[in-house]
């Protein structure tokens, strides 16, 4: 599920008119694909550096989605401030965290954290499409 937000992340940034960030997230999608390919046809060792790589675009692909979420939603909803969105964000985060820690504590803080991030981005775009959803439905009709 975070792999189609993930893919579906750019078209939230070209709706509210923010299309540099919009591209940023697209060549940041299309080289993580391109090293995760690498990396699942080559076999390539953790230490290697298409697959530090291939972490790296993860985490950013992860961030540009919830991020592109956030100004999404900041755009249609705008009396609340960025500053809140961003603390659902996080609370989600640290939640998710919390969660995967008590589930799983082998101590591999990357393992954990890609875990908590991945959950993050599910429930916060859930939640943002959600919330879009209940204000088209309220909206009048014409």
């Amino acid at each position: 599920m975070a792999l189609f937000y993930m893919i579906v992340s750019p078209v939230f940034a070209y709706r509210i008119g923010r299309k540099r960030v919009a591209r940023l997230n697209m060549i940041a999608l299309l080289l993580y694909i391109v090293s995760w390919g690498y990396v699942l046809g080559a076999g390539t060792p953790s230490d290697h550096p298409v697959s530090i790589l291939w972490g790296v675009l993860l985490f950013l692909n992860l961030l540009l989605t919830v991020m592109n979420s956030a100004m999404f939603l900041y755009e249609r909803w705008p009396n609340r401030s960025l500053l809140r969105i961003g603390a659902v964000a996080t609370s989600f985060f640290l939640g998710s965290l919390l969660v995967t820690y008590s589930l799983d504590s082998r101590d591999v803080l990357w393992e954990m954290m890609l875990q908590a991030s991945m959950t993050t981005v599910v429930l916060f775009v859930t939640s943002v499409i959600w919330i879009r959803l209940r204000q088209i439905d309220r909206q009048p009709d014409m």
